[in-house]
């Protein structure tokens, strides 16, 4: 009974129009970050946020959030670790650029061994398999899955699962290894309320036209674009207020979960799942070991971040979150998704002509 009467206030509410819908789930995720935050766990706006929408959307409630809620958080999360950027850390960032290449590489070649498990293991084909695994964004491997002929959704909830099982376990790791206040930021002013949305709509112009032209992560790289502007050009190091940091945070998590509706799941079979994260795991600890090797250039709990196959704005703003060099953190990720996006394509002639 009580079932049933679940399951009619959920069709009810999905037959809302969407802003009241949308309305609610801003409160929910709010609510569930706020509760994150109060119990002092780490990257609380993004995870608190994750948590109810992803148990939320699992349940079939329809919260209807826009693509438009991660454009902007992206937007914002770009624009806030470019303020970061310093001339110094930008010749640092220039200096190590050869070990990007490198680990970048070395992910890409671990992620085509690790497909071949989780084709096995997951009960999917190779094809899409090897797409699933790729260290790249959610939006260039759907067009690398579709350019190619392997399943798009499989692809694309492979993608999604994979930053949510880094974001969801690193962290806390990461938190739990260096201490929480183990790395405490300089003291620098907020950057004012004016300049910041000024600077965040040239951001979004900026994001809007890349995607126009579609570049890969164009609103993130819009933030940036702005956000390094402005650090290499103020004399006072800025930063952006920390509500905009959490705004950042609530915006991506919250459009995140809500990517996962367990009708998806359940018809791509119950072996995929746990398939997918295992393969994840596995993946973190092959670059956790390049993170060990490279680490008389980076230190060790921020060479894990860099080289984490997540996505760049979630990786961004947890280096933020746990003062870990954000702006070198975001380098590498910058540099691992360019190379995905130039390799993949003749990685994969290669792989699938190896195994016919």
């Amino acid at each position: 009974m009580r079932i049933s009467i679940v399951t009619h206030a959920i069709v009810r509410f999905n037959a809302l129009p969407r802003i009241p819908r949308m309305l609610a789930a801003a409160i929910c995720v709010v609510a569930g970050s706020l509760l994150a935050y109060a119990a002092g766990i780490p990257l609380p706006w993004l995870l608190g946020a994750l948590a109810v929408s992803g148990g939320l959307s699992m349940s079939g409630v329809d919260l209807g959030i826009s693509d438009n809620v991660r454009k902007i958080g992206q937007v914002v999360a770009g624009f806030s670790v470019g303020l970061f950027f310093t001339p110094a850390v930008g010749a640092r960032a220039l200096e190590l650029g050869w070990i990007m290449v490198l680990t970048g590489c070395a992910s890409i070649l671990v992620s085509v061994v690790l497909s071949v498990f989780l084709a096995k293991a997951g009960a999917c084909d190779r094809r899409s398999a090897f797409f699933a695994m790729m260290p790249g964004g959610l939006a260039e491997m759907a067009g690398f899955a579709h350019q190619f002929g392997a399943n798009i959704t499989l692809v694309s909830l492979s993608q999604s699962l994979r930053v949510i099982t880094i974001v969801l376990t690193l962290p806390p790791i990461l938190a739990l290894t260096i201490g929480s206040g183990a790395r405490d930021l300089p003291h620098h002013a907020s950057l004012s309320l004016g300049p910041m949305l000024a600077g965040l709509a040239v951001a979004a112009c900026i994001g809007a036209g890349l995607n126009r032209l579609r570049v890969f992560n164009p609103w993130l790289l819009g933030g940036l674009i702005v956000g390094i502007a402005l650090g290499l050009a103020l004399e006072e190091h800025l930063y952006a207020p920390p509500y905009a940091r959490a705004f950042a945070q609530v915006a991506i998590g919250a459009a995140l979960g809500a990517r996962f509706q367990w009708s998806i799941l359940r018809a791509l079979g119950f072996r995929f799942l746990p398939a997918t994260i295992i393969s994840t795991m596995l993946l973190m600890a092959a670059n956790g070991l390049s993170a060990l090797a490279i680490i008389s250039y980076l230190d060790f709990p921020t060479g894990v971040l860099a080289t984490a196959p997540g996505g760049i704005a979630e990786m961004s703003l947890t280096a933020e979150a746990l003062h870990l060099a954000p702006p070198l953190v975001t380098a590498w990720q910058l540099v691992r998704i360019i190379l995905v996006a130039l390799l993949t394509g003749p990685i994969f002639k290669i792989y699938n002509g190896l195994t016919k």
